[in-house]
């Protein structure tokens, strides 16, 4: 971890303004040594271009299984966005000490502590990877949990002042009036490829003259946005103007607004003040460009103290970034505009080993621990929170799952495991597991915490197995056995017409006895739906499909409803049930046959020296099941039916893979050599069915 937080101050990513008056000299790794890093990057399942000539010659044979995001983008448009029309888009540019982090590989990887991993992704609409590679492919494991939660995933194209070869991006050939780009073509074949949903356009080196044309700029930007699918996103970012200089509008203008039209979205630099702001809405208003595609760009790590020559500025110029990050997304929400926040994982970098609690704070405005350190030395009084400008209260809040389609099991992106699996994670008692990420539920700052029972959720993972444990204190005295209290856990927008079916899986054990009743409650445009909860030890299962005689109804929201005061003392915590996974799929899919299997597990060997790896590989067969998105359950491209597939050996899980292979541990290949061991694969469904098991031995070489 040593290295991770040493070069925060030296990867900064597009947020230091006057880096391109200084000259870059390459100070860093030979070709050779960023040759063989790529090489072992890629065995965690990274894939990124270091220079022109690696993207040229790139062809989907370069790539193996594993470096895929095999997860489809699960989300349906909201029909009743129009009550969100005063909050803010909300844009991640994920810039993380240069990015590629061993806990973000495609294999489960120990960890000493939690790292970033973005546990509020249902206010998150963009989420752009970057890294100062020429071209950044965002990790299938962030690719994976992003889509599960409804996120638009995005690399980056980046030139760099010290980046050989800039010109090659404009080569092209003519047929009379049309102009052709080969590269353009590349990049849009290694987002469908690799399984994500467009591009950052951020160039920070002027052409040289003799090639420099706006026009044929221009035409580039709208040919790889044609190549691109519809439902995928081009972004240009406010560093090249028209003039071929590098100047920062931190708006839109005439400067850079045909790259913006051209891309249909602008990230702006984050040194913008409020006139900025306007006069971008006008310019817009004034355009094609739609004012939600305008991203203002706000520098988190504006609020750290910085050189008093050097002044690192954000919106509002005093006191910007960030726990006051919130700030600019209210002001950016009350123009119609859109917000992209600059290193989001600055809570985990400036507070090391305590970032989920600072990253709470800028996202919900709870106060910071009273033990919370940091390098400015006056942690305290410099990054107070901001409760009344947190994020979540002018971001826009998107609905979770599709149209007929919802499943979540609480996992988060780190757990803990038993110390017989310790081997496998370099000694550590905790591992990362991102690509894993669910879908959490919203946070309880939508709560109410004035009433006479206060109900609240936490996510646990103690046990083993992750899942929402929910609680309730009673803070005064209450005699009125009527009065009702509501939990909201997951905002929907789907069919209310009996065609869906809601399960709850929970442990219900510690219900509580006397007057009061807990029921799970499914709200509708026009009613509430009550399930009752059965008491009972175990996992219990509840069951649920609203259905309304008023046409277009739909579910609006799922939730935990408690109806009277507890039976406890004040200010005591009472635990009332773990919620351990909650399903919604169409009634349909169980009256429909499905057949599958796992075929042809073999090990192969790949790769020389240090970059040389076993790996697992298999395939499948469908034996006729109906499609599988008639019925609403998502479908990948690349492992069809499945989510992923769980890796067992002597009943020891070895890892979890979203693709149709696995790289094994290299501990667990030299302790095996020479054996045969027997390889038990269980294929999971993205509703976590079982749909097929298969087993094979295999000698290990």
């Amino acid at each position: 971890m040593a290295y991770l937080l040493g070069w925060k101050d030296i990867l900064r990513p597009i947020r230091d303004g006057y880096r391109h008056l200084f000259p870059a000299p390459d100070t860093g790794p030979t070709p050779e040594e960023r040759r063989k890093q790529r090489d072992l990057d890629r065995l965690k399942g990274f894939a990124y271009f270091d220079t022109f000539d690696q993207l040229e010659a790139w062809t989907e044979d370069d790539c193996d299984s594993f470096q895929r995001a095999n997860t489809p983008r699960i989300r349906t448009e909201d029909t009743s966005a129009n009550d969100d029309l005063d909050k803010a888009d909300v844009l991640l540019i994920h810039d993380y000490s240069g990015n590629y982090h061993d806990y973000e590989s495609v294999q489960a990887t120990g960890i000493d502590m939690e790292l970033y991993s973005c546990e509020y992704l249902q206010f998150v609409d963009v989420f752009i990877y970057f890294s100062h590679k020429l071209v950044c492919v965002p990790p299938p494991t962030w690719t994976n949990t992003l889509h599960r939660n409804g996120v638009e995933v995005l690399g980056t194209l980046l030139v760099e002042p010290q980046t050989e070869g800039s010109e090659r991006l404009l080569q092209h050939t003519r047929d009379g009036q049309n102009m052709d780009f080969p590269l353009a073509k590349t990049l849009a074949r290694i987002a469908v490829h690799y399984g994500f949903d467009g591009w950052l356009v951020n160039i920070e080196k002027r052409f040289p003259n003799d090639v420099w044309d706006p026009k044929v700029l221009e035409a580039f930007l709208c040919q790889l946005r044609a190549e691109m699918s519809g439902t995928m996103r081009l972004i240009w970012y406010d560093a090249l103007t028209v003039s071929n200089k590098i100047s920062y509008q931190n708006a839109l203008s005439m400067s850079n607004i045909n790259f913006a039209s051209a891309c249909g979205s602008i990230l702006t630099n984050y040194c913008w003040k409020d006139a900025d702001a306007e006069n971008s809405l006008q310019l817009a208003l004034s355009s094609k460009i739609s004012p939600r595609n305008i991203f203002f760009g706000i520098d988190v790590w504006a609020q750290n103290k910085s050189s008093f020559t050097h002044p690192r500025v954000t919106y509002p110029e005093y006191g910007g970034g960030g726990t006051n990050t919130g700030v600019a997304v209210a002001k950016l929400a009350g123009l119609g505009l859109s917000a992209g926040i600059f290193a989001p994982a600055w809570s985990f970098e400036h507070f090391p080993g305590k970032g989920r609690a600072a990253e709470r704070t800028v996202w919900q405005g709870i106060p910071l621990p009273c033990d919370m350190d940091c390098s400015c030395g006056d942690c305290l009084s410099r990054h107070q929170p901001n409760e009344a400008f947190a994020i979540l209260k002018n971001a826009k809040e998107r609905v979770a799952g599709s149209e007929k389609f919802f499943y979540t099991d609480f996992t988060r992106a780190f757990a803990t495991h038993d110390d017989t699996s310790n081997d496998l994670f370099d000694g550590c008692s905790a591992h990362a597991q991102l690509g894993s990420q669910s879908i959490l539920p919203r946070p309880t700052i939508f709560g109410d915490g004035h009433q006479a029972v206060e109900l609240w959720h936490r996510l646990d993972s103690s046990s083993g197995t992750s899942c929402l444990v929910i609680e309730a204190r009673q803070n005064q005295l209450e005699s009125d056995h009527t009065t009702e209290f509501w939990l909201p856990l997951f905002r929907f927008d789907m069919p209310a017409d009996a065609s869906l079916q809601t399960e709850i899986f929970s442990d219900n054990a510690s219900l509580p006895t006397g007057h009061s009743t807990v029921n799970f409650y499914i709200r509708t445009t026009d009613s509430v739906h009550f399930a009752t909860i059965a008491r009972g030890k175990g996992i219990q299962r509840t069951v649920c499909s609203p259905e309304s005689l008023v046409p277009g109804t739909r579910i609006q929201e799922l939730g935990v409803h408690l109806k009277g005061p507890i039976s406890t003392a004040l200010g005591k915590t009472l635990q009332l049930l773990n919620i351990t996974s909650v399903r919604i799929i169409p009634i349909s899919t169980f009256q429909t046959s499905s057949s599958f299997s796992i075929d042809q597990i073999q090990l192969e060997k790949r790769g020389e020296g240090d970059c040389g790896r076993v790996q697992l590989v298999w395939s499948y067969k469908d034996y006729g099941r109906t499609d599988c998105e008639d019925n609403g359950i998502p479908c990948s491209k690349t492992t069809g039916p499945f989510s992923h597939f769980v890796i067992y050996t002597d009943r020891r899980m070895l890892g979890k893979a979203y693709a149709l292979g696995h790289v094994l541990k290299e501990q667990f290949v030299e302790k095996n050599a020479g054996s045969t061991v027997e390889f038990e694969l269980v294929g999971v469904g993205f509703d976590e069915q079982i749909l097929a098991k298969s087993s094979a031995k295999l000698l290990l070489p």
